[in-house]
Order: C-alpha cells, then structure tokens, then sequence
C-alpha cells in the first residue's frame, strides 16, 4: 500500500481547536463580585442620576422669576438651539481626536472634569442678563449658556461613551449582555430619581436661600459632585494584570499589547 499517514501531535500539527469556555454563567451577585466591573458600574449610575438632574435643573433656572433668568419658552428654544449648533461643532473637532489621542481612560477623565463641574459657570448669565429687559435674553447671555451647556453635552457624551466601553472590558465577552442589562437597570433608577431630586432642591433652595443665591448654591453643589465624580474616575483601571482582565484576543499580539490594552481604542 502506500505510505502510512500518522497523526500529528498538538505541537507538531498546531493548535486549530480553542477549549470551549468555561466560565460559569453570569448573574447579578457575580458581576457585581468582580470589583473592577462593580467601580465602573457605580460611576456609570452616579454620573448618570447627575446629568440628568443637572438637565431637569437647567429650565427651572431659566423660568425662575426669583432665582433664575425669567425668561420665556421661546427663550429657552433658542438657547437649545444655539447648544446644539456648538455642541456638532465641538463633537466634530473634539471627540474623534480625543480618543485616539489618549486613550480609553484619560479620555473618561477629561470628560469627567469638563462637563458637569463646568455647570458652575451657569450663573454668570444673571450677570450678563442684567441690562436685559424682563422677559428676554441678551445675546452674551444667549452665547455664554449655549456655549457652557454644549462643552457639558459633548463632554457627558465622552464619559458615556468611555464608561461603556471599559465596562464592557471587565466581564468575558459571554456575560456582556447580563452585564449590559444590569448597567441598563440602575442607570434607569438613577435617570428616574433625577428629575425628582433636581426638582425638590431646586425649589428648596430658591425659599431658602436670598435670590439669587438659590440657584447659585444648586449649580455650585452640581459642580462640587461633579468634582467628586471626577476624581473617583481617577481610580478606575481596566484589570490588566489580574483574573479579572477580559480583553479579545487577537492573532501575534506582543506582550507590549497587553501591557499597554487601555491605550488604543478603535476610531469612531
């Protein structure tokens, strides 16, 4: 007969079956174990109860006769309209080139440090309105809102954007949607409490405080837990080096790769 053919070994032939997985499935109790997923999830939540109700505020300011602009609906319109003309503006130049420039991580940081605690500036439009007459906006003032309520849009957008993805990083691609599903949830207990919290302190603090200080003391304590998000941020990592790092795989990655996962994110 002809030649025998043996059968090659694991070595010799090369590995072209991977091990079926064997991570267990995926429940609340054990993502919520992983400290690195439980971190991200926690500043997902928070930031998320935070710029909603910073959203929710941000009218009731405008309306307020005692503590805020008093201007009218149309008013209101126009400044929306102006912060989303700058907000394209500024995602267009800002965002792509942010990411590619820094990276997963300093990306969410800067974004954490330039949205929310920027709501501090939102006062200053009872100083630039002052000469108005009632009812109406002046155009610094109509600028300085769009411009600030757009820098906190976009910059929100990259904390978002940024969290989802290093989120996703620290569960096996096979519990991301158990993990997603999760994040979903208490990001829509935060974003329903929002509304209700921003509500009763804004209106707290406009009869508590002499106008105008109300809304400044609501924007100020905006800003200050913005802050805080912020450097919470700082002490998030993606958990290279550990159990708990979960990052797909890909054919001749050198150890530099992993050493440096966080850094390179894919262009949007």
């Amino acid at each position: 007969g002809g030649p025998l053919s043996l059968p090659l070994s694991a070595e010799e032939g090369g590995r072209s079956e991977k091990a079926p997985c064997t991570e267990p499935p995926a429940t609340i109790y054990s993502l919520w174990q992983r400290t690195a997923t439980r971190e991200h999830l926690l500043v997902y939540w928070a930031y998320s109860f935070l710029i909603v109700s910073l959203d929710e505020s941000f009218p009731l300011f405008c309306l307020s006769k005692a503590s805020g602009l008093a201007i009218h609906e149309k008013n209101i319109g126009d400044i929306f309209s102006g912060t989303g003309f700058f907000y394209i503006t500024i995602q267009y130049f800002l965002l792509t080139g942010l990411v590619q420039r820094f990276g997963f991580y300093k990306t969410l940081r800067i974004g954490a440090f330039c949205s929310v605690p920027l709501c501090v500036l939102i006062p200053l439009s009872l100083l630039t309105n002052s000469g108005a007459p009632p009812g109406t906006l002046h155009r610094s003032t109509w600028v300085l809102l769009s411009v600030v309520y757009a820098v906190v849009r976009v910059f929100s957008l990259l904390v978002f954007s940024t969290l989802t993805m290093t989120t996703n990083r620290t569960v096996p691609s096979q519990q991301r949607g158990t993990m997603q599903g999760l994040s979903m949830l208490g990001g829509s207990v935060a974003k329903a409490c929002g509304p209700v919290f921003s509500g009763l302190f804004f209106s707290s603090s406009v009869e508590y405080f002499v106008p105008p200080r109300g809304s400044v003391v609501v924007f100020g304590t905006f800003s200050c837990l913005g802050v805080c998000l912020a450097v919470q941020t700082l002490w998030l990592h993606a958990p290279a080096h550990s159990s708990e790092a979960f990052v797909e795989e890909e054919p001749e990655r050198g150890a530099q790769d992993d050493h440096e996962e966080e850094d390179r994110p894919p262009t949007f």
